[in-house]
């Protein structure tokens, strides 16, 4: 009796094991009759994005970025586009930073100058719309109250002690960065000095700051400096 289990039990294994043979034969029948063709997909949008950025910073450099400009420079990275492999993807110029925005709340005077992109991504063929890619650079000046004497040579300046906090914004689908530059001075009478991350404490000198100019009705002064990439940021103080 045992001996006819054991012998049934061999026929089924035996069985089940031609099933699994006959069951891969069949796939690999069915498999032979299709062609594969693999398809690859290049993913560069971060890396436009990224490059976006460096155009940009580039732009705001040199001065008076305006839409005119920054078209400019992304003609330039087609062509480059063409020389190398970067396969990037049609951008359009929605707004520049220059000119940008001024708004005077209590006593702090902001600077906001933002750059916007539309890029037809992959999405675009999906769903007909674009994505974006903005820069925001901005400036927030508020005096201290502080007004003090600074000799230099033989020449004594009128110091204004102002609070600046200065940012940058990078927002895409692929990152969002918030960066905190450093600060350079132009000359050697101003007085600089990092308080935090993104804070900073500036004794502008009122007779190298341009003015007195009118922003939203109010008489103010504005002294440059310029941070780490080259861009000018203007400390806007009320005389």
């Amino acid at each position: 009796m045992v001996a006819l289990r054991r012998g049934t039990a061999k026929r089924r294994g035996q069985l089940a094991l031609i099933g699994v043979i006959a069951l891969a034969a069949t796939l690999i029948a069915l498999l032979s009759t299709y062609s594969l063709q693999p398809k690859i997909a290049y993913e560069r949008g971060h890396l436009q994005a990224a490059q976006l950025v460096h155009l940009t910073r580039a732009c705001m450099a040199a001065g008076s970025c305006d839409r005119a400009k920054l078209a400019l420079l992304v003609q330039l990275l087609y062509r480059l586009n063409q020389t190398y492999p970067m396969r990037a993807y049609v951008t359009y110029v929605v707004q520049a930073p220059n000119p940008g925005s001024v708004s005077l709340r209590g006593g702090a005077i902001t600077v906001t100058n933002a750059t916007v992109f539309e890029v037809e991504t992959l999405q675009t063929a999906f769903t007909g719309s674009t994505e974006r890619v903005s820069i925001t650079v901005q400036t927030v000046s508020e005096p201290t109250g502080r007004v003090y004497s600074k000799q230099v040579g033989d020449r004594v300046y009128t110091m204004v002690e102002v609070r600046v906090a200065y940012t940058h914004s990078y927002s895409s689908p692929f990152f969002n960065v918030t960066l905190c530059p450093s600060l350079l001075a132009l000359d050697s009478v101003a007085d600089l000095k990092r308080l935090g991350k993104c804070d900073w404490l500036v004794g502008a000198p009122l007779e190298l700051s341009k003015g007195p100019l009118t922003v939203s009705g109010s008489q103010v002064y504005r002294y440059d400096l310029k941070d780490e990439f080259g861009i000018a940021v203007p400390v806007l103080f009320q005389g």
